[in-house]
């Protein structure tokens, strides 16, 4: 009896993305473990901890450091770059989780011809992986702002608005793992420096969102780009709930649910077409043969 391999059996109608719901969260709850596994096991618990404090607050330092020698460092300015770079840690860890996933499956591991041969599926693969890497990045985005506050970052008056900022999280995190999946299913097509580009989104990303200065500082058609990503949106809303403060420009002008309403289309159409665009790059790497690509970087 003639079986079919991975790469020669028909596939169906949604490609990668088949496979009962059960699947899926199992493959989910697997690759996590997986990542968590990944991620920490490379130093002791200890010196991982270590590691997890002193690598945020070197970067923090150093946003410090140049704001100061430009004259501009006040509470205000510090609760703003510090939320800002606190949270795209978040954005850098979840844009790059998925493309590494499957670049490290695919080269390092050479499993993700398996994986692709399983009823799992490979989405909710990338996506427990890029979760993990947010969770731990989420860890030393808490670390930041913890020392802001003890650095003299004023809260907001009455507290940290824990709905708002729950609300905004959730959403944010969700239209970053979109991105960071689109992102993953087309540099799994490349044929070199794969392993570069989400680093380089994320860089872009990091100068178009607002995170460490404000949107009105870049030209307008900067400005138009980065208030078109959610990630801006979201960054505002957390800026909000913690700080109790707007920035500066455009974003302190829109009322808090207007912004909530504009992070949640862009969430939702990135959720509706990050599926899609998922199906097509990876059936095309399929077809390609780029699954079986060694690009040796």
């Amino acid at each position: 009896m003639q079986t079919d391999s991975p790469y020669t059996r028909r596939p169906t109608s949604l490609g990668p993305l088949r496979g009962s719901a059960a699947d899926d969260v199992r493959s989910l709850v697997a690759s996590a473990r997986l990542a968590w596994a990944i991620e920490g096991n490379w130093a002791e618990p200890l010196y991982l901890t270590v590691y997890l404090v002193i690598r945020p607050l070197a970067f923090l330092g150093l946003f410090l450091a140049v704001l100061s020698i430009g004259g501009s460092l006040n509470p205000a300015s510090i609760g703003f770059v510090v939320v800002g770079q606190a949270v795209f840690q978040i954005v850098g860890a979840a844009l790059q989780g998925p493309t590494h996933a499957l670049l490290d499956d695919r080269e390092r591991y050479r499993t993700i011809r398996y994986i692709f041969a399983t009823p799992s599926s490979l989405l909710p693969v990338s996506v427990g992986r890029a979760l993990v890497k947010a969770a731990i990045a989420g860890i030393s985005a808490t670390i930041v702002i913890g020392v802001g506050a003890i650095l003299g970052m004023p809260l907001r008056s009455g507290g940290i608005d824990l709905i708002l900022l729950t609300v905004v999280m959730l959403l944010g995190l969700l239209s970053i793992v979109g991105i960071g999946i689109a992102l993953g299913a087309v540099c799994v097509q490349l044929r070199n420096d794969a392993w570069g580009y989400p680093q380089a989104v994320a860089g872009s990303v990091f100068l178009l969102c607002g995170a460490i200065f404000p949107l009105d500082t870049l030209p307008a058609p900067l400005q138009a780009l980065g208030a078109a990503l959610p990630i801006t949106w979201w960054i505002e809303g957390v800026r909000r709930a913690i700080l109790g403060t707007t920035s500066p420009g455009l974003l302190g002008t829109l009322a808090t649910s207007e912004l909530l309403l504009a992070l949640l289309v862009g969430t939702l159409v990135i959720l509706a077409v990050t599926p899609r665009l998922f199906k097509l790059g990876i059936d095309r790497a399929r077809d390609k043969g780029y699954l079986d690509r060694n690009t040796a970087s």
